[in-house]
């Protein structure tokens, strides 16, 4: 691994049950397979990140393959790369970056949420999982041939500093169309979901390379994948209590998925 102490940016040498750097800074592994790097001064509440419930809904439901196609496509993209060191930044519960894995030498994957860890490190003793936030991430400098971010925040200079010169980003976000039917029946009035803020932040450090768009409709054949959808994404919390009692009673729904995949190179 190419870790960083989090506290003095010192390198971390990682034995079975260990991280440890020169400066006595240890980090202790949990039981299911993760290093958690995100010290408590540097946490922004208590248990940042998504919460079990969040978590256990995405597990269920990506299990299911209702987003194989979108993953699928993500895995195309990253293949003629040949990563010799994949990070998956925002990895959640580890659905994607367990697929990733099987293209890549090796491969570190992290996130905010502990609750998240838990359950992706169960997936993969080959993959180093971490809890560590995008805006600090606790690796050296260059050591990264690919880096992705699906639904996840990016912090531009820290993922150009961790990827080697030439290297590739490749960020997820939700296309214009992504859960219309969905967001229909949640708001009074739906808008398509507009580029994000943080392409502006990119071009210091990246060259745009390419976008790939992946459409297909998801068709839930039952009430507990439609409450699983509807659990995992920030509607849940965002949709009035009315509407989403309403739709959580329904005993089946289909909707638009949309994503966009946006590719960079580091300058």
């Amino acid at each position: 691994m190419y870790l960083r102490c989090p506290l003095c940016r010192e390198p971390l040498q990682a034995g079975e049950k260990t991280a440890s750097c020169s400066h006595g800074h240890s980090f202790d592994r949990a039981r299911e397979g993760y290093f958690n790097l995100l010290p408590v001064q540097k946490k922004n509440s208590l248990d940042p990140g998504d919460d079990a419930d969040m978590v256990a809904a995405r597990h269920d439901f990506l299990e299911a393959g209702f987003y194989a196609p979108f993953r699928d496509t993500l895995s195309a993209l990253i293949a003629p790369l040949q990563p010799g060191h994949l990070l998956d930044s925002g990895c959640g519960e580890g659905w994607y970056s367990t697929a990733f894995s099987a293209l890549s030498k090796n491969t570190t994957a992290f996130d905010i949420s502990k609750n998240a860890l838990r359950r992706a490190a169960r997936r993969s003793r080959d993959i180093s999982w971490l809890v560590a936030s995008s805006g600090d991430i606790p690796l050296g400098d260059a050591c990264v041939d690919v880096a992705t971010a699906i639904f996840s925040p990016v912090t531009a200079a820290e993922s150009a500093r961790v990827l080697k010169s030439g290297g590739s980003l490749l960020i997820a976000a939700p296309g214009e169309k992504h859960l219309w039917e969905l967001r229909e029946a949640l708001y009074e009035e739906v808008r398509p979901h507009q580029a994000e803020k943080w392409q502006e932040e990119l071009a210091p450090h990246f060259n745009f390379h390419s976008e790939s768009r992946v459409q297909f409709r998801v068709d839930l054949p039952d009430n507990a994948s439609l409450r699983q959808l509807l659990t995992m994404t920030p509607h849940y919390w965002r949709a009035s209590r009315e509407k989403r009692n309403a739709v959580e009673q329904l005993p089946s729904f289909s909707t638009q998925a949309d994503f966009r995949i946006l590719s960079f190179r580091k300058a």
